[in-house]
């Protein structure tokens, strides 16, 4: 089967049992039911490459329960071109107020570890794997997770990067559709779509287990080799 093809019945499949487990039974063929099945579409090959376009379109996104619940999207930061990305879960509390990714003391960390590794936070991406924070103190489920993979992709071919840094178990098992642990999934590369992945702690763990900046830093000293090379 054909990959594209096989992405849309995919999501087709996924947002279908989102509504069942919901408890819808129908869509309405009204205006709103119209715009949420558009939502569930490819968007044309030039929205793919642009990170402005992608932003624009987003503001808008209802592929889940997150568009009735949620603050604001919060996109991404950072060099649209950047060889190094950085995915972590989904936005920290204060995210929604300065629609900046890793606004918080968890971004701060991260700000300090990018540094570390002679770069900025204006020469490397960062962004979410859901890119909308949950108003209830919970995790995006898999539906909302699933949903948001539609930019996520599309986010990634877009920036292109050499290397993508993911933080955390949750956004790791967003990326690359595994079920290990992140302890299992570091200090080691894996590959999606030709890029190279790394997997490491999200620096929300870090602030509580202080002992993990270690392994982290190992990951990062991975990263720096293959980026010299």
């Amino acid at each position: 089967m054909d990959t594209s093809l096989a992405e849309v019945l995919g999501d087709a499949r996924q947002y279908l049992e989102f509504l069942k487990d919901i408890g819808c039974t129908s869509i309405g063929g009204g205006e709103k039911g119209r715009k949420i099945a558009e939502q569930w579409h490819d968007e044309a090959p030039a929205l793919q490459q642009n990170i402005p376009l992608l932003q624009k379109h987003i503001s808008n996104c209802r592929r889940c329960r997150l568009a009735d619940e949620r603050e604001a999207v919060v996109f991404g930061q950072g060099d649209p071109e950047a060889g190094l990305m950085f995915i972590g879960p989904f936005p920290e509390a204060e995210d929604p107020d300065t629609r900046i990714p890793y606004s918080g003391e968890a971004g701060a960390l991260l700000t300090r570890i990018i540094e570390a590794i002679g770069q900025s936070r204006g020469s490397v991406y960062i962004c979410h794997a859901v890119k909308c924070r949950p108003t209830s103190d919970r995790l995006p489920d898999r539906f909302e997770a699933g949903a948001c993979r539609h930019w996520l992709k599309r986010q990634i071919r877009a920036v292109c990067p050499q290397v993508i840094c993911v933080l955390g178990g949750f956004a790791t098992q967003a990326l690359l559709k595994i079920d290990e642990p992140v302890s299992r999934l570091r200090g080691r590369f894996h590959e999606y779509e030709g890029i190279s992945v790394m997997p490491t702690y999200e620096p929300a763990y870090l602030l509580v287990n202080p002992a993990a900046k270690r392994a982290v830093w190992e990951d990062m000293k991975k990263i720096m080799a293959i980026m010299g090379d």
